[in-house]
């Protein structure tokens, strides 16, 4: 169990935000929706946290990413934020993907297993994370790998990365490479668990968001279906989009609007707007 942001940032976006960052901190320390759906044993994703993001100067692109076990609430994790924040506002434009882990105690445990996990491929990178479970066994037997020494959620971004990979490789667009990609993926989602995916990639000079939020069915447990929603919103010139709880926290702030909940789907993301690629 996660806490997830996504954001496509312009000028004016980047000014803000320390907005958005401090709504994502303190809606991972303390989730009322955790709180509920662990039946009071859990409040905060306290099992350390990580970030990617690509800036653009110039059309060219700079790449920032850091993953600490610390909290992302803790003293030494928010002056790390300060500083990307900082470095953020250099730029003209930035594609974001953070993400706050609550660990299970059958998943390995250390910075090695934060999210966003970055694959390269030919002619650029993915970074990929997930707010949710995957069967990690039926995965680890496709991709040929011991699975107890990998994260569920790895394992799920290394398949969907190697499938968009393979059709790339057959000159297929990227989109439709996307869409192919999460259809062969959706079926190692159990019942009643989150496909809630940030996937940022860089192909060349261009970076490309996407993301994505279903429950795996059947589910009728509305505690856990409150618990895995998205919200979207804009924030001046830029739009985000990130677990449930970060509502609780958003100042009332002039520059914050068109709040909304996604519905199940693949969307692609940019400054402008979220295009579901394909509903779920």
């Amino acid at each position: 169990m996660c806490r997830l942001l996504t954001a496509w940032l312009g000028k004016d976006g980047l000014e803000k935000l320390e907005l958005i960052m401090e709504a994502f901190v303190k809606s991972s320390e303390h989730d009322r929706y955790l709180e509920k759906a662990s039946g009071g044993k859990s409040l905060s994703h306290d099992d350390g946290w990580g970030i990617a993001a690509i800036g653009l100067v110039g059309g060219k692109p700079s790449i920032i990413q850091h993953r600490s076990i610390r909290p992302v609430f803790d003293t030494e994790s928010l002056r790390m934020i300060n500083l990307i924040v900082s470095r953020l506002k250099r730029y003209e434009e930035a594609v974001l993907l953070i993400h706050s882990r609550k660990a299970s105690r059958s998943e390995p445990y250390g910075e090695e297993y934060l999210h966003p996990f970055i694959t390269l491929l030919e002619n650029g990178a993915t970074w990929f994370a997930h707010n949710g479970g995957a069967d990690k066994l039926r995965l680890a037997s496709l991709l040929g790998v011991y699975p107890w020494i990998r994260v569920d959620s790895e394992l799920l971004g290394y398949f969907l990365i190697e499938k968009i990979g393979d059709c790339l490789g057959e000159q297929e667009a990227l989109d439709q490479c996307v869409v192919k990609a999460y259809d062969s993926s959706k079926e190692f989602i159990p019942s009643c668990n989150g496909f809630n995916t940030g996937l940022m990639m860089l192909l060349g000079n261009n970076p490309h968001l996407y993301l994505t939020h279903w429950v795996g069915q059947p589910c009728g447990d509305q505690v856990l279906l409150d618990y895995y929603k998205i919200a979207t919103f804009r924030i001046a010139d830029s739009l985000a989009a990130g677990s449930i709880t970060i509502l609780d926290y958003l100042p009332q702030d002039s520059s914050i609007s068109e709040i909304t909940i996604l519905e199940p789907g693949l969307y692609k993301a940019s400054k402008t707007s979220f295009v579901r690629l394909k509903p779920y």
